[in-house]
Formats: C-alpha cells, structure tokens, sequence
C-alpha cells in the first residue's frame, strides 16, 4: 500500500454521506465556458473497498446535450435539456465496479448496473413509471468502472485506485452511461503529467497532474498532494468539473 493511498484512506475517513450544501466535495460543471451545471459526492471506505454517493445535475442547449450528441437539425438548437441525478455505487480496493444505480429524478428513470460471477457481462436495468427493461453488455476484461458523464465522484475514485494499484499498461476501461442512448465501453489510459498549482479558497495548492487520453482526445485531471480531485477537463463532452472555489494557475 503506497504512502498517497493511506493518506487518502485518511481523507476519506473525514468526509461523510450524504453529501450536502455543507460538503467540501461541491463541483462546478463548466461547458463552452458556461457554467451548465453541479455535482457533489461523499466516499466512504468498506470492506471491501469503496461506496461513493454523488448528485449531479444540468442544464443546457441540446445542442450540447449530454453524450455530447449534436442537433439533428437547427430546430433542436433552442431546445434544452436538463437532468438532475443522484448516484449510489461500490468498487473494490482495485476500482472495479461492484454494483450500483443511477436515478434521474427528471425522468423518474433509475438504471442500476450489476456483473456477472465471471465480470464478463453487465446487466443494465432501467424501471420508469413500473416498466422495467433489462439489456446485457459484454465485457473484454474484468477490470472496469462506471464513469457516468459529469459525475466527478467516479473519477475521484478512479485516481486513488489508479495511482495506489496502477494497471501495467496504464489502460482503464469505462462503461459511460448512455443518458438516452445505449451505454458504451470507453477505454482510456492515464499517464503523469507535468505539476501545475492553484489556488484553493485564494490560498496556493500543489497540484498533482494526470493525463487521460481517449481514442479522441486528451483529458486532464488535477489533483492536490493528497489526491483530492480539484478540477477535471473531459474532452468526450467538452466539459470540465471544477471543485468549488478553485482555480487552475495556468488558466
């Protein structure tokens, strides 16, 4: 166990659920350099490894809607989409999903994800006004997250079980919530990047960098000297997940 991940065990040991106006883990969701939304989380450790809560909500033009999906003609263009989610999931030690939900209280539509015994499949549940619906999603490896977009709670955890117990290669795999279209497997890999700094409630913090490259694209994320995620840029939906009170020094 490296000496970053029992410190973070430390810091997870100090936040608590359900996440509240009052947590520190409050974030921004910035698009088009527009705030459109925000989120919140709380993680607290297990036996087995991590249980994360989050809430996160929207607001934004179709155009740039969720799944980054663009309009079909200019008549969507004045259409707006909204969602507010809450969150409830387990990993283990190593990341790996365990179980979990997502509700959007907009739609009143909850899809919870559960693996097999082998890790080989997922079954994808979705109830709305009591229909409920079931679909399966095959896996290539056993080791992957659900990463829903603008949830930073799963990226959060993400780095602490990347860092404490990184895959040989570097490459991660994803499932990313469809948000109206069916979920895909996203792979990506995480590699150091140069320090940055920044400034937290006007104070200066070190920053631990990390790039995340996709198939198209390079994302950033940025840590302080104990893990926490203090900002997140994600170029699959050209967004950024900013924590409270923070600014990037470089930006």
């Amino acid at each position: 166990m490296t000496r970053r991940f029992v410190t973070f065990l430390l810091f997870l040991g100090c936040i608590s659920i359900p996440a509240s106006a009052a947590d520190a883990n409050n974030f921004i969701l910035i698009r088009g350099g527009k705030t459109v939304g925000k989120a919140s989380y709380a993680i607290d450790k297990t036996k087995d490894g991590f249980r994360g809560k989050a809430r996160f909500e929207y607001h934004m033009a179709a155009a740039i809607s969720a799944g980054n999906t663009p309009a079909l003609d200019s008549s969507q263009a004045n259409m707006i989409v909204e969602a507010q989610y809450t969150s409830d999931y387990k990993v283990d030690a190593n990341g790996n999903y365990l179980s979990g939900y997502t509700q959007n209280s907009t739609t009143q539509t909850l899809e919870s994800y559960q693996p097999d015994k082998a890790r080989t499949t997922v079954t994808i549940a979705d109830s709305q006004a009591g229909v409920s619906q079931s679909k399966s999603l095959a896996m290539a490896n056993p080791n992957y997250m659900v990463v829903p977009d603008y949830d930073p709670s799963a990226l959060q955890i993400f780095l602490a079980t990347a860092t404490s117990h990184p895959h040989s290669d570097s490459k991660y795999t994803f499932i990313v919530p469809g948000n109206n279209r069916a979920a895909t497997v996203v792979y990506v890999a995480l590699q150091p990047a140069p320090d940055d700094t920044g400034t937290l409630n006007g104070k200066p913090v070190a920053l631990k960098h990390y790039q995340l490259q996709y198939f198209k694209g390079m994302g950033d994320l940025y840590t302080d000297a104990d893990g926490n995620l203090m900002q997140a840029v994600i170029p699959t939906i050209s967004a950024s997940y900013i924590r409270v009170g923070f600014a990037l020094a470089s930006h």
